[in-house]
């Protein structure tokens, strides 16, 4: 029975398979403690796992972690709920469960809002289309020779205005992308709209607003940025996860992501 004295506190529910699928998908199969793989590659069922579904704040806490945790902020609805459950290792899950301290239990829950909060900007990209006109200058991109780049050659100056100062990595990237790719890029992009129905306008619509919505939440522009490149690798069934991030890094100059900073 739920305690009287906290709602919060429900009885232990079994992840069904679907649930597990989930779990370990938010985690990328390893754990996010101590980066553990979770899942064998040759491991055919997950019962023969190596990870835990762990609660977060405990679901049968004992009287010290009940002092422990006392007023510290709790995930989900209740217990039980997807927000306050996570896959770990089990060596971790130990150690988590009988070892409960403030500071690790913040920063399971910090770990598992930026968890949640990278599941919903992903959501946020799964609208996009045209994904065959994109996959086709992600495979082009990726193919191009040493010959046809060397003889390209573009200065991303404004770039300098649209990533924060304390982004350095992401906007040495972006540089060396746009420096790089940007005119094929373009220039595939208008073969595409002459030879076809292809509207270039509107993807560029339809990206800018998803910029604009994950912006919305205050998140870094590199995690923008990595969630925009993977969608595209994802939806061109992965051909080249670098030729998708020149292709993001197009749109960031193309002023389609990122705003410049005043």
């Amino acid at each position: 029975m739920p305690n009287a004295e906290n709602s919060y506190l429900q009885p232990r529910k079994k992840p069904s398979p679907a649930e597990l699928q989930l779990f370990l998908l938010e985690v990328d199969k390893q754990c996010p403690l101590c980066g553990k793989e979770l899942v064998s590659r040759k491991q055919k069922k997950l019962e023969e796992k190596r990870f835990q579904i762990a609660h977060i704040y405990p679901n049968s806490p004992s009287a010290d972690q009940e002092k422990e945790l006392k007023g510290l902020e709790r995930l989900g609805s209740n217990s039980e709920s997807f927000e306050n459950r996570i896959a770990l290792c089990k060596d971790c899950h130990g150690t988590q469960d009988y070892q409960t301290k403030a500071d690790e239990y913040l920063g399971l829950v910090k770990i598992k809002k930026d968890l949640l909060r990278k599941t919903s900007l992903h959501d946020l990209a799964q609208p996009l289309g045209l994904e065959d006109e994109i996959s086709e200058v992600v495979k082009k991109t990726a193919n191009i020779s040493e010959e046809e780049l060397s003889a390209l050659n573009y200065e991303a100056v404004p770039l300098v205005n649209k990533i924060n100062k304390k982004e350095i990595l992401l906007k040495t990237k972006i540089q060396a992308y746009i420096t790089n790719y940007y005119p094929y890029i373009r220039d595939l992009f208008r073969y595409l709209e002459k030879s076809g129905n292809f509207n270039f306008e509107v993807m560029s619509m339809q990206i800018r607003t998803c910029f604009i919505k994950m912006n919305a939440g205050g998140v870094s522009q590199t995690e923008i940025y990595n969630v925009m490149a993977n969608w595209l690798n994802n939806k061109t069934l992965k051909v080249s996860p670098m030729a998708c991030e020149a292709v993001v890094a197009f749109f960031v100059q193309n002023c389609e992501v990122f705003d410049e900073i005043t």
